[in-house]
Order: C-alpha cells, then sequence, then structure tokens
C-alpha cells in the first residue's frame, strides 16, 4: 500500500441541482488534507460537510474544480475526476453515514472490502482473507465474523463497516460520522485506532460532531460554514482566533492538562 498520499482540494463549486449560482451550495472551496494526518471536516449542520466527502471520494462530480491525490513517493498528482471506479477504490476508501444491516455476514461484508484488488472474474484469493481476518482483528470484532449485520448492535455494525473500509487497504480513508452509534469507550478506542492507522501512514479525513472530541484527535481542521471554507489549518489555532464560537455560536474554555489541550464549550 502507497503511502504519504494527501489530497488538494481545488475551488469546489456543486450544487445538487440545474447549474445555477442560486443552487449553489459549496462555494469554492480549496482546500488540503496533508499525508499521514488526521484532517477533521468540521462545520455545523447543512454547512455542505457529506456533499464534500462525496466529491472528495469521487462519489460526486463537482460543477467546478478539481480533487487531486498527491504521492509524495512517486511525486504523481492524480485527477480524481481521471481515475476509474477501480483504479481510484484503490486508492480512497470511504465509509458513509448510513449502513444497510442486512442478514450479510462480517466476514462477507468485510471481504467485499477486497473487491477492487481482485482480478476478473473476482475470485478471492488466500490474500484477501487473510487481509479480512487482519481488519476484523484490527476492529475487535474477530468474534462476530459469522453474525449476520442484523443480529448486531449499532455499534458491533459501525465497527463492521469499517474494518470493511481498513480490508480495502488504502492509502487514504474518509469517513462520515463514524462514532455515530458508538457508546463513549467504543468512542476512545476508535479514536485511537485512527490514531494507530495514521502511525502507519494512513491518511484520514473524517466527520466529527462532537467538538471536543474532534479538536482532540485533528492534526488538521478544515471548517466550513454554509458551504464556504472558513479556516484550515492547526486546531489550537483556529480555536484561539475564535473561528469556532463565531461559526457553532459558542463559547469556547481551554484548559492545559498533563494529557494535553482540552476544550469545553457552552452557550
Amino acid at each position: 500500500m502507497l503511502k504519504n498520499c494527501g489530497i488538494k482540494i481545488e475551488n469546489i463549486t456543486f450544487g445538487y441541482k440545474k447549474k445555477r449560482e442560486e443552487n449553489e451550495i459549496l462555494h469554492s472551496i480549496s482546500a488540503n488534507v496533508p499525508p499521514s494526518k488526521i484532517t477533521v471536516l468540521l462545520g455545523p449542520n447543512g454547512s455542505g460537510k457529506t456533499t464534500l466527502l462525496k466529491i472528495v471520494a469521487g462519489f460526486l462530480h463537482a460543477w467546478s474544480g478539481n480533487v487531486k491525490i498527491e504521492t509524495k513517493e512517486t511525486n504523481e498528482s492524480q485527477n480524481i475526476y481521471e481515475l476509474n471506479d477501480f483504479s481510484r477504490a484503490k486508492k480512497i476508501a470511504y465509509l458513509p453515514q448510513i449502513h444497510n444491516q442486512s442478514d450479510i455476514t462480517v466476514e462477507n461484508l468485510v471481504l467485499s472490502g477486497r473487491f477492487p484488488h481482485t482480478n476478473f472474474p473476482h475470485v478471492y484469493k488466500k490474500s484477501d482473507y487473510e487481509q479480512t481476518n487482519f481488519a476484523m482483528e484490527k476492529m475487535g470484532i474477530i468474534d462476530l465474523k459469522h453474525k449476520k449485520l442484523n443480529e448486531l448492535s449499532g455499534g458491533q455494525c459501525q465497527k463492521s463497516y469499517l474494518a470493511m473500509s481498513l480490508a480495502q487497504q488504502t492509502p487514504i480513508l474518509i469517513l462520515d460520522e463514524p462514532l455515530t452509534y458508538l457508546d463513549i469507550r467504543q468512542q476512545l478506542e476508535l479514536c485511537q485506532t485512527l490514531q494507530k492507522l495514521k502511525n502507519d501512514g494512513k491518511t484520514i479525513l473524517l466527520v466529527v460532531h462532537d467538538l471536543s472530541l474532534a479538536l482532540s484527535i485533528a492534526d488538521n481542521l478544515i471548517l466550513i460554514d454554509c458551504g464556504r471554507k472558513i479556516a484550515e489549518g492547526n486546531p489550537a489555532k483556529i480555536v484561539d482566533f475564535g473561528l469556532i464560537d463565531k461559526v457553532f455560536n459558542v463559547k469556547t474554555k481551554t484548559i492545559t492538562t498533563d494529557a494535553g489541550i482540552k476544550y469545553f464549550f457552552s452557550i
């Protein structure tokens, strides 16, 4: 798997209806997702976060602008719109908010993450099963491998889909609200997993609604509101500039502890 892959977002403009100015929901957004870091996309509900993630992942085509995958190891810059589905799926794993809790087994779901790595007629090899087991172990669900999704709790189902994304073995992981359905301990465990994945060289872009948690795990922050980028960069500096308070209409209190900076919010 390639490492040190970043994302360059260039002047993205988009709307779901006919291409008219009054239908725009993303307005000339440019930002960088640095390689081997955790970038949190932060903004109020309705600010365009999920839409932007889908564009970055290649599931929506922007009205204008580009999204490029930049690979330091090879000095390559690839426009995602020029990649076919299989090539893109080897670079980016995307996990949306809503998951189907069907009667598929956990093992088969996670194994489906290996599909981009198979050749026609798409028969899974021993290595695919090894990667599937590795991903399930990483997410702590190996004992659920023969369970069906509709037999699982929301948290177990979420972990299963995360394991599927890990099995895809991409250098870039995009997650839309991955902490949904997880209790506080599971959330902390997932944050630790994301840190380990980052340390292994994976580039992570995700949406997190919990402000304290978002600021605690982010190496890089992209703050948007009403479809426009407000700021990007070091989370602590963005907090110091009062931009979190302005966008979310809250009051932020910062406390330095032995475990690092902690953030508290009030209205």
